[in-house]
């Protein structure tokens, strides 16, 4: 379904069956994309999903038309939306929906990848002006 995911799965895969590693695959943090105009990406578990899977949801939301890069591109359209785990802050999934999405999700992945927080997300330093400021606005609504 997904080259990116197909080269995640592969190597693992033919480690486990070459040299018996035992690994195991995180389905948790594959990322997903569609290309339109403007782009959609995700990672993770939805709100809904969260709160089916038992977890305590909290969620942080910045849109595109507060940043100074989207105006100056004249991409303003669009959101990130942060899904966190009310009791430890944990990311538990990222939307977005806006220029670059594509792109922009990757900060989200590798977040989530390294069991991080909306908080590490905030802290973290993000050039400015740039597009994945978004990402630490959602991320200031989480804290």
């Amino acid at each position: 379904m997904f080259t990116h995911r197909a080269t995640y799965d592969g190597p693992i895969t033919a480690l486990n069956a070459v040299r018996g590693t035992g690994r195991t695959v995180d389905y948790r943090v594959v990322p997903r994309a569609i290309f339109t105009q403007p782009a959609l990406a995700s990672v993770g578990l939805t709100e809904q999903e969260a709160a089916d899977a038992g977890y305590g949801v909290r969620t942080g939301k910045a849109y595109f038309k507060y940043l100074g890069r989207a105006k100056a591109i004249g991409e303003t359209e669009g959101l990130v939306k942060l899904v966190a785990d009310a009791d430890t802050g944990q990311l538990l999934g990222g939307h977005i929906l806006g220029p670059h999405a594509d792109d922009l999700i990757h900060e989200i992945t590798v977040a989530m990848n390294n069991e991080g927080t909306a908080e590490s997300l905030y802290r973290s330093i993000h050039i400015h002006p740039t597009l994945s400021e978004v990402i630490k606005d959602a991320a200031k609504q989480l804290r």
